[in-house]
């Protein structure tokens, strides 16, 4: 009996034992949470993130960009992202990529390709990399229809108001790109053209910022995270999003408005009015009526006369006399004065509070968009343009977007051209960016800077400590504790300093604890690699 209930009691734990160790799955949660979760999951909707279609919020978007101060930020971003060369003004630069600048043969020949093909292809991206740039952190997306030889790749791009990103629509399939619906609209004919990924460009900026929006009626019943072949998820429009222009909309809306105010303000202030009192006791009803339409009629000429006088009319040279009778105590002027006049001074304040929450959200200095009264910046020696952390970040976004962009209008162009295709992660060619003005670049240089000093400092401290000529364990100490290397490095300093160096003519090799090993002499060579030559 105890040999079974021994027996009983090991199956009961090696069961208890697969049962602790079986990880729970999602399909182990309460099946009730199935149905409450679809009403607590996600957000309420309220005035300030109402849904829009895709026109209403193209149409902001584009009217924001009429705004100079919002033109003049969106330019500056995509100058500090492109930069461009002092002399040629060239922007993107193709070079051979590092992994193929060895010593092989087939690397030889992707140099080549590389370096002939960038002649060609530069010039074309050039001409059209800056509106691609602006368009897209303004919309979100900007498009470009391409243009290909089947002998030469890639002739040529197309951006003008036919690429639109408001006339055109991209398709997407788990997040990619697989077409294009474009708007044909000439002579008040409307349709579509549907093009392919070989067809158009697309530069994509990061969709980091959910932007509300209306879903077309068709697509309500797709479902699209229930799969895990990307190929098996359905082809949906891809939604609107990535432009900087959306976070700023209520500010430029307060700024549109404060502004409006002012100028509304010094309009009024500008028209001059003047109230009259006239004692007209005891006229009778049609002479004071007469009366009063020639004194309107009178003034009315005094205001002719001035605007003649700024057109330099005759008013300039002559004095006019203007007749008012009166009788007795009777017809007396007296004025009260401008009763809308305002007395007290403008104030900037609101609007400029304005400002700044635009400024801001745009990641660009407010002396940068048109108030250089107020900080100094810019390009050249000024701070903002090269310390800002908002404008280097959103130089990595647009230039991550472009990269991307690029990669796939050169895979097009060598596929068509030499008939092969690479993986993203291997392409013999890479594109480089002429940007030492931007913020990105300054921190760069400003690194290897401080990496040279250090290094130097460093190198003259390993210099004295050899020049001592101190053993390699108290060598090796002094590297550790003093210098804070760690103990792998401080070891092979240490070695390297406390080794003396080979005489000359003699080929000394080293042992691997760093102690000098003599080669084998003549006689000691193996059989198998004592030859003797014969003249």
């Amino acid at each position: 009996m105890k040999l079974f209930d021994r027996m009983a009691g090991m199956l009961i734990s090696n069961r208890e034992m697969k049962q602790t160790r079986t990880p729970s799955s999602i399909h182990d949660a309460n099946h009730q949470y199935d149905a409450m979760n679809q009403f607590e999951l996600g957000t309420y909707y309220n005035k300030e993130k109402i849904p829009r279609t895709r026109q209403q919020i193209y149409t902001m978007w584009e009217l924001m960009q009429k705004d100079p101060q919002v033109a003049e930020a969106l330019s500056l971003h995509a100058t500090a992202a492109l930069g461009g060369h002092e002399t040629t003004g060239d922007m993107i630069f193709m070079t051979p990529h590092d992994r193929i600048r060895g010593k092989g043969r087939r690397a030889k020949e992707l140099r080549d390709k590389v370096e002939r093909e960038s002649r060609h292809m530069t010039t074309i991206i050039n001409r059209h990399i800056f509106p691609l740039a602006r368009q897209a952190i303004g919309f979100g997306d900007s498009y470009a229809r391409i243009y290909t030889d089947k002998r030469a790749g890639v002739v040529g791009l197309m951006n003008n108001r036919h690429t639109a990103p408001p006339l055109i629509m991209p398709f997407e399939q788990a997040g990619d790109t697989i077409g294009f619906h474009a708007l044909e609209e000439e002579d008040f004919e409307r349709s579509i053209a549907k093009l392919t990924p070989m067809q158009m460009l697309r530069v994509k900026m990061p969709r980091i910022t959910n932007v509300p929006q209306m879903s077309l009626q068709v697509w309500q019943d797709e479902k699209t995270l229930i799969y895990d072949n990307r190929y098996d998820n359905p082809i949906l429009p891809s939604e609107v999003g990535g432009s900087f222009l959306y976070p700023i909309e209520e500010p430029w809306q307060d700024v549109t408005i404060s502004r409006a105010g002012l100028n509304n303000q010094q309009i009024a202030d500008s028209v001059k009015q003047a109230f009259l009192t006239i004692n007209m006791e005891g006229m009778p009803p049609a002479q004071s009526k007469k009366y009063k339409e020639g004194l309107t009629k009178m003034l009315g000429n005094y205001r002719e006369q001035i605007e003649e006088a700024f057109k330099g009319g005759e008013a300039l040279y002559g004095t006019s006399y203007h007749v008012m009778p009166q009788w007795g105590d009777k017809q007396i002027l007296q004025s009260v004065g401008d009763l809308t006049q305002r007395q007290a001074p403008l104030n900037e304040g609101t609007l400029m509070v304005n400002l700044r929450r635009l400024a801001g959200g745009l990641g660009i200095d407010l002396a940068l968009m048109g108030w250089a009264d107020m900080l100094a910046g810019g390009l050249g020696d000024g701070a903002a343009f090269h310390t800002s952390a908002q404008i280097m970040n959103r130089s990595m976004l647009i230039r991550q977007a472009i990269i991307d962009a690029l990669n796939h209008l050169m895979s097009i162009h060598w596929g068509i051209k030499y008939g092969e295709h690479f993986d993203s992660k291997e392409y013999p060619w890479q594109f480089d960016f002429y940007s030492d003005q931007n913020a990105a670049a300054s921190q760069a240089l400003n690194n290897k800077q401080n990496r040279a000093n250090t290094t130097t400092i460093q190198v003259q401290a390993i210099q004295m400590i050899k020049e001592l000529g101190l053993d390699k364990e108290t060598a090796q100490l002094v590297l550790e504790d003093e210098m804070g290397y760690d103990m792998a490095m401080a070891e092979k300093i240490a070695i390297s300093i406390t080794t003396p160096p080979p005489a000359e003519g003699d080929q000394m090799m080293m042992m691997p604890d760093g102690q000098p090993m003599n080669p084998p002499q003549d006689d000691e060579l193996p059989d198998e690699l004592d030859f003797d030559y014969e003249e």
